[in-house]
């Protein structure tokens, strides 16, 4: 790190950070992988159009979170070395970027790594019917520190800490949003799956709590697609800036899907008033 420091001192670089949104069932996932298209890999490939990088390794570029395919994002975070400030590198980066759109930026000190985060801060949409009073009960049980193996696809060596689970109806969707300084693999998504089995009577909550400390029990995973990182912070201040080309596409974007909203429901109704429904 101190050879890194010194090096970017000499060629007079800093180290910038975005906050990025994206769709995940756009993307093969988040990491860079060969012949796939992931989020990392799109934003490499805007930072080097825009010569704001050169290599993703001497720019030494990192991601707070490698979300899993099909998990979406509002406030994911990279850093990379960059050669212009954060105002220059936000607006570049929209310019190029694809289906990424980066909304905040911040100068960072060198030493500044995305993953070593105060907070993470997972949203999972729940559409349908479910108990709700069991479903909180089952959240409250993940509060605090446990051993969270049975909800982790690797190996966990320590206990894991969740700071805090809220689960609020929005009108006729379930928000259930999940706080912690750091997350496993798969873990939000194992959980909310153990949390849905104490909800609809497919496991009792002394199952549950058994499995938090290492009983060997498995709840399965839920789809991927509802599940959004909405944020993660630092005891850093971002500035946030979108230009209105980045916001007229969001714009766009949300009246395609709005179109799409209303022709289903019209082919809805259309068939129900067919079957006499």
């Amino acid at each position: 790190m101190l050879v890194r420091y010194i090096i970017r001192k000499i060629s007079l670089g800093m180290r910038v950070a975005l906050k990025i949104a994206y769709d995940g069932r756009t993307f093969y996932g988040h990491q860079r992988q060969p012949d796939r298209r992931t989020v990392e890999g799109e934003c490499i490939t805007a930072l080097r159009s825009a010569k704001i990088i050169r290599d993703p390794t001497e720019a030494f570029f990192r991601s707070a979170s490698r979300t899993d395919r099909g998990v979406s994002a509002v406030g994911n975070v990279i850093a990379f070395d960059a050669s212009l400030g954060p105002d220059a590198v936000l607006g570049a980066f929209n310019d190029r970027a694809r289906d990424v759109w980066a909304w905040a930026a911040a100068a960072v000190p060198a030493s500044f790594h995305p993953r070593h985060a105060v907070e993470r801060w997972y949203r999972y949409v729940l559409l349908g019917d479910v108990v709700e009073p069991d479903l909180r009960a089952a959240a409250r049980s993940f509060i605090g520190t446990h051993n969270f193996q049975a909800f982790c696809s690797e190996p966990v060596v320590a206990p894991l800490t969740v700071d805090s689970i809220s689960v609020e109806r929005n009108e006729d969707a379930i928000f259930i949003d999940v706080r912690a300084r750091s997350f496993r693999r798969g873990m939000v998504r194992r959980m909310i799956a153990g949390m849905l089995s104490v909800a609809n009577g497919d496991a009792t909550l002394s199952e549950l709590e058994d499995a938090l400390t290492g009983g060997p029990h498995d709840f399965g995973s839920v789809s991927p697609l509802p599940l959004i990182l909405m944020d993660v912070r630092y005891e850093i201040p971002f500035r946030v800036g979108l230009k209105p080309k980045v916001a007229e596409d969001l714009d766009r974007r949300l009246t395609d899907v709005s179109l799409r909203l209303a022709h289903l429901e019209f082919v809805r109704r259309a068939a129900g008033a067919t079957l006499g429904r």
